[in-house]
């Protein structure tokens, strides 16, 4: 009887840990375009859209897309339009994390370059200006050629709504654009683990009377 009771344990246990990491769950960050996710916006008046990349841009990461405010990738298209020197824009992307968020990163990359901040916590200045050739974008920190890795702090991230800004700077002419992607990973909620944890002294009790 013992024995038997002992396996109806392990297997409760085992059971409610499935049960458990079921509820764990990955947020995908992946640079769109307004009309695949209605979250990413810009300042610019006009929506962000999937645009066709400079091809001495590094292909887009995962399973995200170049984006701009306009065709400012390929210049070699009919409607190709080039972003003035000085440009700044603001690039939004609201998303959602269900349950408290445990760690998370995003690989991110620009013509010229960007800044990240997320939830009002700035992550990554723009590259500077100083000793920059930005020969085909910026030559260090975030570019084009390269995706540039981020890890998040879970202290950065909030369970509910949250916001990251890329403010994409145009410095050197031709090409702009902005491609990103990521993953946030949560852990289980408070009320999964708080059943889990009654369980056990349950079954130890039930081991003790068989």
């Amino acid at each position: 009887m013992k024995v038997r009771v002992v396996k109806i344990a392990v297997v409760a246990v085992l059971a409610l840990f499935v049960s458990t990491t079921a509820f764990a769950d990955n947020v995908v960050l992946a640079s769109l375009g307004s009309a695949a996710d209605s979250g990413q916006t810009n300042n610019s008046g006009s929506p962000t859209i999937a645009i066709d990349p400079n091809a001495a841009w590094s292909k887009a990461l995962g399973t995200s897309s170049w984006v701009s405010f306009a065709n400012s990738g390929n210049t070699n298209d009919a409607n190709y339009f080039q972003v003035a020197n000085g440009t700044v824009t603001s690039f939004f992307d609201r998303f959602t994390v269900s349950g408290a968020p445990s760690s998370g990163w995003i690989e991110v990359m620009a013509d010229d370059s960007t800044s990240v901040t997320l939830n009002g916590h700035l992550l990554v200045a723009e590259a500077s200006t100083t000793n920059n050739n930005y020969t085909t974008c910026s030559d260090f920190g975030i570019g084009c050629r390269g995706a540039y890795l981020i890890n998040f702090d879970a202290s950065d991230l909030i369970d509910g709504e949250n916001l990251l800004q890329f403010d994409v700077a145009q410095r050197a002419g031709v090409s702009y654009g902005l491609d990103y992607y990521g993953q946030i990973t949560t852990v289980p909620e408070p009320a999964t683990l708080l059943l889990l944890g009654s369980g056990i002294p349950l079954l130890i009790r039930l081991r003790r009377r068989a």
